[in-house]
């Protein structure tokens, strides 16, 4: 009878559920079977699917709290989903497609998207009304449905998988490797959101008892404020580092002072409802403390953010980062001299900001593409006034900016600086093409030495002009050489990078046939001005041994130092076409 008493408990559970959010399990149920059909088919890297795919995720979380938005409202609420479905049809529709791919910033704005609807889950119910002890209560339920769903739904995965496991061993009977992944994918997408959306609590306005658990405290305690002690700690040495040699800081101090800033908010979050009451000297003296320590660390983040930008320009990254940079220091300000100090102001605020610089003039995109087209305007501009000739650094900011623009299709966009279109005038489907003959066509001489600033160099060949004649040799084969894969062999014979010397070791089993010396290539391809594109003719090498014919056809190379004091480089990798011929086959 229990175990019956417990499935009737289980049903009337999922049917509640069900009743309370039935356009968001509908949802997550045809968005689940879509995607395993879409992995039966093996459809699963297509774009149009990939799309699909995308929305549905996308949904889940927007859907969510589309309906607590719903719940705030006595009278008609339709417009709250169709605004919800409207949205999601608009992103649709305006996901671009790269080739067969998803394009890049399609990606992103999902990305943005997605974080928005879950920081919207975590606010819905208090848009119209404020409670901290509430919010509190809320925010707690949240994360232990999320724990449970999670790990309700591993175990079933888990089981799941060891079944089909012992029957396949046990009864010889095979099963796709595909069913072990769309067994994940219907644990992730029906039982997990099921269970979710079953504990998430109801009439959460009127939960006013905080029961602020032992556990809570020694994590907020113990864990989380020592944590941002020392992170306050270690960012302050830094900072009288900067002093103490008068140097601008690093851009990589960017994220940990954004980390700490997070986690700071988060204690905030946690320590609110209990922080006058609480017999505890460190966590009642949190606030205001860490954000007066903070400020001089937002300055710190700002000072290295806008080095990064007067250097290089505006890129995805460093505008996420100014961006929360400004956040950071508007939330910290905030917390210091509002009165009301409502938490729901931090995932609101930042749901927000996610949401609007995913589009418009003064978006992530059209700021980082306007930004990146003014640094090479800059830098092409300074390399032709000198002939272009420019040092090796320089070359490699015009590539990386080149690069960048390529990547996101913005490459036409240079036609005013250079007086031409690079993909009408360079006529080729492959972006990595296209890059790298605009660079190659401005035949740009680098004044300095590369190898005396770079640790290791790479060559390609112009494959477009890469003809592999036959003609003498028995076998072709494509091997990937390098000092410690010794096992590349084309019947029988072996073939691996010597190290320290540009040789190539042939082996017939494990007896030496011979060395072939590279050093001359290499000389020639240093002296090229260009890295890409090059000649086949220069990067072949063809050897006649006793018993062994042998043309290596090289692909791409790469030189190396043997540490960073060294100040020669040697052949470490080869991509290498491979046609041999046994003489005494003959």
């Amino acid at each position: 009878m229990k175990i019956i008493s417990s499935l009737g408990e289980i049903t009337s559970n999922a049917k509640d559920t069900f009743k309370r959010f039935p356009i968001t399990l509908c949802w997550a149920i045809v968005g689940t079977l879509f995607t395993l059909c879409t992995i039966e088919t093996n459809t699963f890297d297509s774009a149009f699917y990939g799309k699909t795919i995308l929305i549905f995720t996308l949904g889940i979380s927007w859907l969510i709290a589309t309906r607590f938005f719903e719940e705030q409202f006595t009278k008609d609420k339709t417009w709250v989903f169709l605004l919800t479905l409207g949205f999601l049809l608009l992103f649709y529709f305006s996901v671009d497609i790269d080739g067969s791919e998803i394009h890049q910033n399609s990606i992103i704005r999902f990305v943005l998207y997605f974080l928005t609807g879950h920081l919207l889950v975590m606010v819905a119910p208090f848009v119209f009304s404020w409670n901290k002890s509430a919010y509190f209560n809320y925010l707690k339920s949240v994360f232990i449905a999320l724990v449970r769903s999670l790990f309700f739904s591993l175990i079933l995965y888990l089981g799941i998988v060891l079944a089909l496991l012992a029957i396949k061993h046990l009864f010889a009977i095979d099963f796709k490797g595909e069913r072990f992944f769309q067994v994940f994918v219907f644990c992730i997408g029906i039982v997990n959101t099921w269970i979710y959306l079953s504990d998430f609590p109801k009439e959460v306005h009127n939960q006013l008892a905080i029961n602020y658990t032992k556990a809570l405290e020694v994590l907020v305690k113990y864990i989380l404020i020592p944590l941002v002690i020392l992170y306050l700690i270690i960012l302050y040495a830094y900072g009288l580092k900067i002093i103490i040699n008068w140097n601008l800081p690093k851009g990589w101090v960017s994220y940990l002072v954004i980390a700490l800033s997070f986690l700071g908010f988060i204690v905030q979050i946690l320590i609110n409802p209990i922080q006058k009451t609480i017999n505890s000297r460190t966590i009642s003296r949190f606030y205001p403390w860490f954000y007066y320590l903070l400020l001089p660390l937002i300055a710190l983040l700002f000072i290295a953010i806008f080095r990064r930008i007067n250097e290089y320009g505006v890129t995805e990254n460093r505008y996420f980062v100014l961006v929360l940079a400004c956040w950071i220091l508007a939330m910290c300000l905030y917390i210091l001299f509002s009165k009301g100090k409502k938490m729901k102001v931090f995932p609101f605020s930042l749901a927000g900001i996610a949401f609007l610089v995913s589009f418009g003039f003064w978006g992530v995109f059209s700021i980082s593409t306007k930004s990146q087209l003014l640094q090479f305007k800059k830098v092409y501009t300074a390399i032709k006034k000198d002939n272009f000739s420019t040092t090796f650094e320089k070359k490699n900011q015009l590539r990386s900016i080149v690069r960048y623009l390529n990547n996101k299709q913005e490459l036409h966009k240079v036609e005013p600086i250079l007086g031409y279109n690079p993909k009408t005038t360079f006529k080729t489907d492959s972006r990595w093409q296209l890059q790298n003959r605009l660079m190659d066509s401005l035949e740009i001489k680098v004044t300095n030495s590369p190898h005396k600033t770079h640790g290791n160099d790479y060559y390609s060949v112009d494959e477009f002009n890469l003809t592999i004649n036959t003609k003498k040799y028995d076998f072709l084969k494509r091997l990937f050489l390098n000092n410690y894969n010794k096992k590349n062999i084309i019947q029988g014979y072996r073939f691996y990078l010597s190290e320290k010397i540009n040789t190539i070791n042939v082996l017939k089993g494990d007896t030496s046939i011979g060395e072939i010396d590279c050093s001359e290539m290499i000389k020639k391809l240093k002296a090229q001005e260009k890295n890409y594109t090059i000649s086949p003719d220069l990067m072949t090498i063809e050897h006649d041994f006793k018993t062994l014919s042998v043309k290596f056809i090289f692909h791409s190379i790469g030189l190396s130092k043997i540490d960073d004091n060294a100040t020669k480089k040697y052949l470490s990798s080869a991509d290498v076409y491979v046609l041999i011929k046994e003489k005494n086959a003959e």
